[in-house]
Parts: C-alpha cells; structure tokens; sequence
C-alpha cells in the first residue's frame, strides 16, 4: 500500500443518523478517481461520536463498497479489551488494515502503549497501522515505535499526524530503515511532499475527502520524477491544509469543503462537534478559490 489514502467522513442526516446513501456515493467516487485506499472509523470520521456496533456496522458496509483499493478500518478505543474486539471484527469482515490510534484521556507511559498494543497484536493477525496523533492521543516516541515495529511483524506501519518532519524522519530512518516493509504515512496533508522525499510511503490525509484529485497529482508527478509539477501541487495543498486553522473541528472543515464542492454530504457532524456557520464557510470559499478549487 503507497500513495493516497482517504480517512473518509461518516456522513450524517439532520437526526443524526448515518446517512449510507451518501457514504456509498462517497466510495464511488473515491474509487472512480482512484484514490491507493479508503479508511472509515477515522478521527475525520468522528469514531469518538459512535457506538461500537456503528463502528462495527460502518465496517461491514465500507468492505462491501470498496472494491478497488486497500481497505482500512479503525478501531481505536480507550479500552485494550474493546480495540482487540474490534480489531478481530475487522478482521473477520477481510479488511486489509486496521488503524489504531493509541488510548486518550489518561495519560500513559510507553510501557503501558507498549503492553496496549502487544495485547492487540497478540490476539489478531491483520495488519495493524499505529496511528500518532499527539494533539488529541498519547504521543508515541520513535523508541516506542521501533520497538514494536521489530517485535511485531504484523505491526505493519504508522500515520503520523504530527507537524514535525524530524519526528517523521527519525522514523523513516530509524524504523523503516531497519525494517523495509514498515509503511510511513503522514497524516498532514501539508507533509506529503516531505514524508515521500524522505522515503516513507503516502499518506492518509482528511483533505482528500473534498480534493482527491490534487493529492493523486502530486503523489503521480512525484512517481514519474516530475518534481517541478510535484513541487507546484505540494505548494497548493500546505496552502488548502489551512481550512483546519479556519474551522473549530476537523469535521466541520471538511463538511464544509464538501459542500461547497458539491458533494451530497450534508454539513452535518454529532455532538458534541458543532458545524460552523457562514461566515466560516465563506472563509474557506476563498481558500478553494485561491487553490483553484470550485
């Protein structure tokens, strides 16, 4: 697995109800731009705003739809004996990866991430992709990671959504140079250009839910050695990853950018999450216009 990956939105109707007409619209067309894989039960996704059995229900309709790229499903929870049941879940549906975010709320240790995930990797088999994202999650350091990447053998990679390329460097040189099939992707859309020159693999990036088709631009160009053209695409995505500095939430950019882009998402997100109003959606408007996206 290289190249684009979408943590996709869960798209909800006004009452709050998943809305799987729009989902499976979504998929298509992820699918039809071509897009490397499609993640659900995302930190875009709101996985914090769903039951298990959501989780678990999402899981089963995405790995019906997705046909034509990697699969991955996320099954971070702040309960061990949850993300094992998950994990197994996704598992047994066939997905290809599983993402897991480490526990939040309390903080931990690196031995205590450490037993987490060597519980999970114990009891399950699929693939299993850390996922870094210190802002909202216990951070995991590049010691932690080594170690569980060359204990693990189906620790198969991680996202780091982290805004420093030496953190994302480290690992690519320390990890992944040790362990060549270790897959680093970024999780910043802004970071994609770097992660790639620096010899990690893609990434898995919120803002291609709404601009699929500049991150796959870029990721091409880069693989054809068109590294003017990829250079001018990565300029336009660290200008687009600003609609998260405009926006409360990760979800309520991206609905927003869905909408103006005329997708059938409907900017609607669960509480506790508010959608922001006009005069935010304006704001991002302008940004679209500036990248070039109408």
């Amino acid at each position: 697995m290289r190249g684009v990956v979408v943590p996709l939105v869960t798209p909800f109707n006004e009452d709050y109800s998943i809305d799987f007409p729009a989902l499976e619209e979504h998929i298509e067309h992820l699918q039809k731009v071509g897009v490397h894989g499609i993640f659900v039960n995302a930190t875009t996704g709101e996985f914090t705003s769903l039951s298990k059995e959501e989780m678990k229900l999402l899981a089963e309709k995405g790995r019906e739809l997705v046909q034509s790229a990697f699969y991955l499903v996320g099954t971070a929870s702040t309960n061990t004996f949850e993300v094992i049941e998950l994990t197994k879940h996704a598992q047994d549906i066939g997905a290809d990866y599983v993402v897991i975010a480490p526990p939040y709320y309390c903080p931990l240790s690196d031995d205590a991430l450490f037993k987490h995930y060597t519980l999970i990797a114990e009891k399950t088999d699929i693939p299993i992709i850390l996922y870094n994202i210190p802002s909202c999650a216990n951070p995991l350091s590049v010691p932690l990671i080594k170690r569980l990447a060359l204990e693990y053998s189906n620790i198969a990679g991680i996202k780091e959504t982290i805004d420093s390329i030496n953190h994302v460097r480290d690992v690519i040189f320390e990890v992944k140079g040790e362990r060549k099939d270790f897959k680093v992707f970024t999780g910043l859309d802004q970071h994609f250009l770097n992660t790639l020159i620096l010899g990690g693999d893609g990434g898995i990036m919120a803002c291609a839910n709404f601009a699929p088709e500049l991150h796959l631009s870029l990721f091409k160009a880069f693989e054809d050695k068109r590294f003017d053209d990829a250079i001018e695409h990565a300029q336009k995505l660290a200008k687009l990853a600003k609609v998260y500095d405009l926006a409360s939430s990760f979800g309520s950019a991206i609905k927003l950018a869905m909408d103006l882009r005329g997708f059938s998402i409907k900017p609607v997100l669960r509480p506790p999450y508010l959608m922001d109003g006009e005069d935010v959606k304006e704001k991002i408007k302008g940004l679209l216009k500036e990248v070039g996206l109408h």
